[in-house]
């Protein structure tokens, strides 16, 4: 069985329905899901986790829950970020080496335009327009940008993967109102990069 972890706190900020939708989302993959409200109450052994989805808002953690994350991507694991989670401990540069990107601002609530910027996983998937925050970034040398959001003259990269050692990251950026991620092109976005960041079950030792 596939198991996927969401990492989700907040009631505000990630908004309550916007973890309603996600937890949705995830659950509508097929997959076993499994929730805990911070980094430290995740399993000590992530071995057999075949993705953890993070949509929360955070600066603090503590040291061991941030190297075992780090570990669990490094030897194969896969992070779907959403949202706030790029600004999320923003003081720890070796999150920011993990996730690619890291949140340095954003623009007022409003219309953002989102277009594709090449065929790839996202492939088919048309330009959609919802309201949202659009989210500033600095980013990693390696991240590949796979959509644009824009609004009154500026865009911005919107969704990301990232490859970290044997693992893989994806970030979209929708997320700061619960119907963003209720709109279908967002729910397919969340499941395809969710595919791509998913690694297959450890076999278990007899």
């Amino acid at each position: 069985m596939k198991t996927i972890w969401l990492v989700s706190e907040g009631i505000i900020h990630p908004p309550l329905d916007g973890r309603i939708a996600l937890r949705r989302a995830l659950q509508s993959s097929g997959n076993q899901m499994k929730s805990c409200r911070r980094l430290e109450q995740l399993p000590q052994d992530l071995s057999n986790i075949t993705a953890i989805v993070l949509y929360m808002h955070r600066q603090t953690v503590e040291e061991d829950a941030l190297h075992r994350l780090i570990d669990y991507v490094r030897n194969g694991g896969g992070i779907l970020a959403v949202h706030s989670a790029s600004a999320s401990f923003k003081r720890k540069s070796a999150f920011f080496e993990l996730l690619g990107g890291r949140f340095i601002g954003h623009g007022k609530v409003q219309s953002l335009k989102f277009r594709p910027l090449r065929e790839d996983l996202f492939g088919g998937i048309d330009a959609f327009t919802i309201v949202d925050e659009l989210y500033r970034h600095e980013f990693q040398p390696k991240v590949e940008v796979h959509w644009l959001a824009s609004a009154a003259g500026e865009e911005v990269p919107a969704v990301w993967t990232h490859r970290f050692d044997a693992g893989r990251v994806c970030y979209l950026m929708p997320g700061h109102l619960g119907r963003s991620l209720r709109h279908p092109a967002v729910q397919q976005i969340i499941q395809r990069g969710l595919t791509w960041v998913m690694r297959e079950p450890q076999p278990s030792l007899q």
